[in-house]
């Protein structure tokens, strides 16, 4: 077990090649809309560093952190896997390792428009913490995007997805990460966390918010290794698979959480 660790790929004496990944840049919009951008990036750089602070003060446990330094030592890409509502600590965890973070939104007319800001500074946010962000929303279809995700992959960098996203239901993990690995190689790692205490907002994955001085934990389970043979119906058996290893050390960095009385 770690305490109060954050993961660095220097640190490990670690290196992932850096490639940039191409991609159709999106169209200049009126003066208006890049007003917007701008001020989303602003205060993105507010809402980091609250997060920063109330981060500093968590009491956080690690646990199966030997999973992660023997891929670091392997200089083997993985793709970290979570659950939506509860990947804001891995992100500030696994901050300063060369990862991609694969995000995009409901494409059903379920997205509302007023959830665009907040979509916005979340991204940003995203890149002030040092991770490549991609929005496979900028792409006409979600397969665009996820081909730039295994092109990215493929190039040598890791990654972390959410394996319910981009709009649950929670808790029920989609093959997308499966298809992920098989396409690219790279070793699946669930990762589970816990919050002592917490705010849950009101959207569909409950996301949490840590409250400062909280004590949490995470739970890194062993990297799953999928085969390029794999078909159809061995991803979806593998998807489930997931979903249980996901749920059993969401449960047990729960149980690490609430270790101690409530503070």
């Amino acid at each position: 077990m770690t305490d109060g660790h954050r993961a660095s790929g220097s640190e490990h004496g670690h290196s992932i090649s850096l490639r940039t990944v191409s991609s159709k840049p999106e169209a200049r919009g009126p003066w208006g809309a890049r007003v917007v951008e701008g001020a989303a990036w602003i205060l993105s750089l507010f809402v980091v560093g609250l997060f920063r602070i109330v981060d500093s003060s968590i009491d956080l446990h690690i646990f199966g952190y030997e999973h992660m330094a023997a891929l670091l030592r392997a200089s083997r890409p993985f793709l970290v896997v979570v659950w939506h509502g509860r990947g804001l600590l891995p992100v500030f965890f696994f901050q300063g390792l060369p990862l991609v973070i694969y995000t995009s939104h409901a494409r059903d007319g379920s997205f509302k428009p007023a959830s665009g800001a907040m979509r916005r500074i979340t991204l940003a946010a995203l890149q002030h913490l040092g991770y490549h962000v991609l929005d496979a929303a900028r792409f006409p279809t979600e397969s665009r995007g996820v081909i730039r995700f295994l092109q990215s992959l493929e190039h040598g960098r890791g990654g972390v997805i959410a394996a319910d996203g981009p709009a649950g239901p929670m808790f029920r993990a989609k093959p997308g990460a499966a298809f992920v690995a098989k396409k690219t190689g790279v070793a699946l790692v669930p990762v589970g966390a816990g919050l002592q205490r917490a705010i849950a907002l009101e959207s569909w994955d409950q996301f949490e918010l840590p409250l400062p001085l909280t004590r949490a934990a995470l739970v890194i389970g062993a990297p799953v290794d999928v085969a390029d043979t794999l078909d159809d119906a061995g991803l979806e058996a593998l998807s489930r698979r997931l979903e249980t290893s996901l749920n059993d050390l969401t449960a047990q960095a729960e149980v690490e959480a609430f270790a101690s009385p409530v503070r």
